[in-house]
Parts: C-alpha cells; sequence; structure tokens
C-alpha cells in the first residue's frame, strides 16, 4: 500500500480507500471457492461498494486503483473499472488456424467470449494450470478473457510513480501504462480492449 503525502490527502481518503481495497482485496482471493454465478454476484457488490466513494474524494489523475495478477512468475495490474469478473471457464473450445496467444472461446453466461494467453502474445513463458482461471474484461458487456496463473489482491497506485516498464517493446508497447518500483507491470485498460490482435471475427 502506498504512503500518503500532505498533498495527496487533499484529494484522497486513504483510511477509507486502505478498508475498500482490502474488502475489494478478500472479495478476489474468496471467488477462487465460489461457482461463477456466485462469483459474479460478490464481484458486481464489489463494484457496488466502490461506486458510492463520493467523488470528490479520488482524483484519478493521481491515484489508479488496479486489480493485480500474476501471468507465470510475472505481475501484472489492470483497472479495476475494466475487470467484470475471475472465474473457471467449464470449457473451451479451440479454434483453428489462429495466433497462438488465442487459447479459443468459452461461453460465459450466454455470451461467446474469446480466451487470450496475454502471456504468449508478450513473450511470457506461464506453466499450465490444472484448473484454467480467466480475468473476463469490459466495460458494460465482456470483451474478451485472458488467462492468468492468479489473482493477487487490489491495490492502490500513484500515477507519477509510474516508469517506464522494462523488457517490453515493440508494437505492444502501447498496452503498457507503465511499471512500478516493485516491478508491476500496469496494463492500459482502455489500449488492450482497443487492441484489434486480440479479437476474433466471429462473422467468417
Amino acid at each position: 500500500m502506498i504512503a500518503a503525502d500532505n498533498k495527496l490527502t487533499k484529494v484522497f481518503d486513504w483510511d477509507d480507500a486502505k478498508r475498500r481495497l482490502e474488502e475489494a482485496g478478500k472479495t478476489l482471493l474468496d471467488t477462487d471457492s465460489l461457482t461463477p454465478e456466485q462469483s459474479a454476484q460478490v464481484l458486481d457488490e464489489r463494484a457496488r461498494q466502490l461506486a458510492r466513494v463520493p467523488d470528490q474524494t479520488l482524483d484519478n489523475r493521481e491515484v489508479l486503483e488496479v486489480v493485480r495478477f500474476r501471468i507465470g512468475s510475472e505481475e501484472f495490474a489492470i483497472g479495476s473499472e475494466y475487470v467484470l469478473e475471475l472465474t473457471r471457464p467449464n470449457a473451451i473450445t479451440p479454434i483453428p488456424q489462429l495466433e497462438p496467444h488465442f487459447v479459443g472461446v468459452t461461453n460465459l453466461r450466454g455470451e461467446v467470449t474469446t480466451v487470450i494467453d496475454l502471456g504468449k502474445l508478450l513473450g511470457i513463458s506461464a506453466d499450465d494450470e490444472q484448473k484454467l482461471q480467466v480475468l473476463v474484461l469490459g466495460r458494460d458487456r465482456p470483451e474478451f478473457a485472458i488467462r492468468v496463473s492468479g489473482i493477487e489482491h487490489v491495490v492502490a497506485l500513484r500515477r507519477d510513480e509510474l516508469m517506464e516498464p522494462m523488457g517490453v517493446a515493440g508494437c505492444y508497447r502501447d498496452l503498457m501504462l507503465g511499471c512500478s518500483k516493485e516491478g508491476l507491470l500496469v496494463l492500459n485498460g482502455e489500449a488492450l480492449l482497443g487492441c484489434e490482435d486480440l479479437y476474433v471475427d466471429q462473422s467468417e
């Protein structure tokens, strides 16, 4: 958890944030033992709790609330507003003749959702999981899901403390907001959801 300074305290209620983030992190960890439907319900409740924070207490220009997760041994984070749920799909149907980072498609409560191996896209090796976990991303509806090795917790980061990510270059550099001083790679949610390489043309 980041330490508060005098300037930031004027716009951010750290005591309240700590309580909300601890509750949110516990919720994410607890979903591991729930059914997909129960997982969605508790995560919806978490979102409603976060939404009750008065606008004036949080300056998004300075503070970023993120969900922290692992792909193999690498730690990532993405803005919590882009995370819809953590779940284990019942079945994934492979799609032939696609790029290696496409795991396949799965049915999430009636929505045909593409599952992405972000590690393969970024050149990061991840151990095969006996029980596949996916983090479902989107805004108002699922856009796609990314394969993860596990969820850590929800944290608040200072935007002005993010550094240039090391070891990330090329066309996928824009998918990163930056890197924390602990080495946490922070994904750019808007860029990720807008990346054409992560979508399958289902009309064909």
